[in-house]
């Protein structure tokens, strides 16, 4: 019996994960539109779980796809400019609430100088950060994690830090392998394949960096990988967007040494020189009293909402009733999600905002502004989010339904449940909404309403898939707007999708400000006259010389022109109908491989007579693919050819035009 390869094992894989996170993308899609409805706390409480359970599960599928993508040979990086303080500080936010509710303290340490565009893969470094995080989050119980991002020996470097139980230091070596946990038993109280490293492992490997692990003298890890720095011809050198008065003193009240670290690196930044440091309330408030005697009180304070044993309200209050502090701003230091609806912020008037934990570059830069006066104090304080009301989610819901308002839009979603959950969505922004429950039946609704703007396309689908239904509707003049809806994120994909004229990409789940983005972009362009004939993507790009050797065709043919152009339609014919024999062919089982050469014999030969040197050679493939009952490659090359010959058939119409 033989053995099956390496490549089709991690093509079964991917295949079975892709099926594994098309439920899972609806669950999770499906809670969103339940959380709209009344619900009492219990049955909140209840979603959340469920919602924490498929995204772990669908985190799951994602890991084992990235493992067998990255494993392959194929794996590319995109190599484009990105800044690195936005990145790590998006990232961070995954994991803060979950991370502040289990009483874990959440830090950055971001070096603020670092420049503004820099080159690579943003989501592949994004990647590796949340994994080290989650990791670090998994194992940590009390204390911290601390993220500390600089530049170091021309390489830009992340640090994830935490008091948690630490790897011992003969499994440290071992750490990164595949598959591989510090604790493998049966009783183990962390989850998870032990992918997460791993995969962090084999991008930095990618990047030419480097990774490791080393142990934190505190106690605890600390996770650190470094990449090349490389900054983009523009390089954006970063400035202050504000500029501190040189009398400016900044007093920050926080119990964790790191914390107060962290906040004094970020304002000097600002170029704040007189920076005092409290670890206590008791010790805050004798430094304001000296300050006042001296006759140079604090202009700003920072204090940290919690904290022992005086916390952030009761040191406020105290502060608040010594003589002359009123002309002390205070801003409290809010750990993500812990603030709620905390009805103190508006009533009692000691604080002037708030300021959530980690602290953001751009949250200090208006906290700051509104210290100073540079902009009207209500904005960004924080206290007007408590004051969402009804009357405002009518507003909300009104300019819902102006989204996509007078839009005809058609979901082909074999899927019912994700079909009724994009019908859902769409009907909220005001579109009409047409169904189709697989690609033959998306071609069909076209034909029989040719008014429709735009089609949300699922990929897979039984019948006709989404790929065949759109070089269908592209061949028969469909002029609107075809966004892809799969599970899949291979950007080498979305190339391929592209260039078959599909407009744009959206990967499940659906959330619903997701599909708003989506119709907001192509709503704005619809407005545009004559927009549909600029648009769509199936451009006719000058290939000639990649795919049709024109003088080699001519001279084939005696430079007669009118047998040169009897000659090409009859191949063109004859092309799509072994397309199409071959496609149906395809699909029978048993598969006749007897039936499957000829075709492909005849696709190859056919295209070498006419010069179709493109179309010979991807005829060649499918034929070798054939004899040899590889099918993951015929499937390949079959896909190219019919991809290709739109491009093709554009470059004869435009040939026997110019003649």
């Amino acid at each position: 019996m033989a053995v099956p390869s390496v490549e089709v094992g991690s093509r079964f894989i991917a295949s079975t994960m892709h099926e594994v996170r098309t439920p899972l993308q609806t669950i999770i899609s499906t809670l969103e539109l339940l959380e709209d409805t009344p619900l009492n706390k219990e049955q909140v409480e209840f979603i959340h779980q469920i919602e924490f359970s498929a995204n772990a599960l669908l985190g799951l599928a994602n890991d084992v796809l990235d493992f067998t993508k990255i494993s392959s040979q194929n794996f590319k990086l995109e190599i484009r400019p990105y800044d690195a303080i936005e990145l790590t500080e998006r990232v961070v936010d995954l994991i803060t609430i979950e991370a502040f509710n289990r009483g874990i303290e959440v830090l950055t340490d971001i070096d603020y100088r670092l420049p503004q565009n820099l080159l690579g893969d943003p989501t592949r470094i994004q990647q590796i950060i949340l994994n080290l995080v989650k990791n670090a989050a998994k194992f940590t119980e009390t204390g911290y994690i601390y993220i500390r991002v600089t530049v170091k020996d021309k390489y830009l470097l992340f640090e994830i830090i935490d008091s948690g139980i630490g790897v011992p230091e003969d499994k440290r070596r071992l750490i990164f392998t595949d598959f591989y946990q510090v604790d493998g038993s049966s009783t183990k109280k962390s989850s998870g394949t032990g992918l997460g490293l791993s995969i962090s492992k084999n991008l930095v490997k990618v990047m030419k960096g480097k990774i490791g692990i080393i142990e934190n003298p505190n106690g605890g890890s600390n996770f650190w990988f470094a990449i090349p720095l490389e900054c983009s011809e523009e390089e954006k050198h970063r400035s202050r967007k504000i500029t501190v008065p040189d009398n400016t003193r900044v007093l920050v009240v926080d119990d964790k040494s790191l914390a107060l670290k962290s906040m004094k690196s970020k304002l000097e930044f600002y170029g704040v020189k007189n920076i005092s440091l409290c670890d206590n309330g008791n010790t805050a408030v004798q430094k304001i009293k000296e300050a006042q005697q001296q006759g140079k009180p604090f202009t700003i304070a920072f204090i940290d909402l919690i904290m022992n044993p005086v916390d952030g309200w009761r040191l406020a209050s105290e502060i608040r009733s010594l003589p002359n502090t009123e002309s002390m701003k205070m801003f409290l230091m809010v750990p993500e999600g812990q603030l709620r609806q905390d009805a103190k912020m508006k009533m009692l008037d000691w604080y002037n905002g708030y300021i959530y934990k980690p602290i953001k570059q751009k949250a200090l830069e208006d906290t700051l502004e509104v210290a100073f006066d540079l902009k009207k104090e209500k904005e960004n304080t924080g206290v007007d989010e408590f004051l969402e009301n009804t009357s405002t989610k009518k507003v909300s819901s009104i300019l819902d339904q102006q989204v996509a308002s007078g839009m005809s839009i058609l979901v082909a979603e074999d899927t019912p449940i994700n079909q009724r959950l994009l019908e859902t969505f769409l009907k909220k922004f005001g579109a009409t909404v047409y169904l189709a429950e697989n690609g033959q039946v998306a071609v069909d609704q076209i034909a029989l309403h040719p008014e429709i703007d735009l089609i949300f396309m699922d990929i897979f689908m039984p019948v006709k898939s989404g790929i065949d239904a759109t070089i269908e509707l592209r061949n028969k003049g469909y002029k609107g707007i075809i966004i892809a809806c799969t599970a899949n994120n291979d950007s080498d994909d979305f190339k391929t999708y592209k260039k078959i004229g599909i407009n744009d990409i959206i990967v499940k789940p659906f959330k619903r400000n997701t599909i708003r983005e989506i119709l907001d972009k192509w709503n704005s362009v619809l407005t545009v006259p004559n927009a549909k004939d600029i648009i769509s993507l199936t451009f006719i790009e000058n290939k000639s010389s990649e795919m049709w050797n024109i003088e080699d065709f001519m001279d084939t043919t005696g430079q007669n022109i009118e047998f040169a152009i009897s000659l090409m339609d009859e191949y063109i014919t004859q092309s799509k109908e072994l397309m199409d024999n071959l496609k149906e062919e395809l699909k029978k089982t048993p598969l006749n491989y007897e039936k499957i050469e000829l075709y492909t014999h005849t696709m190859k030969g056919s295209s070498a007579s006419v010069s179709a040197t493109r179309f010979a050679e991807l005829g060649r493939k499918m034929n070798d693919a054939a004899k040899t009952r590889n099918l993951t490659d015929l499937e390949s090359a079959r896909i190219n050819y019919e991809i290709d010959f739109i491009t093709f058939t554009n470059i004869v119409n435009n040939w026997k035009t110019s003649i």
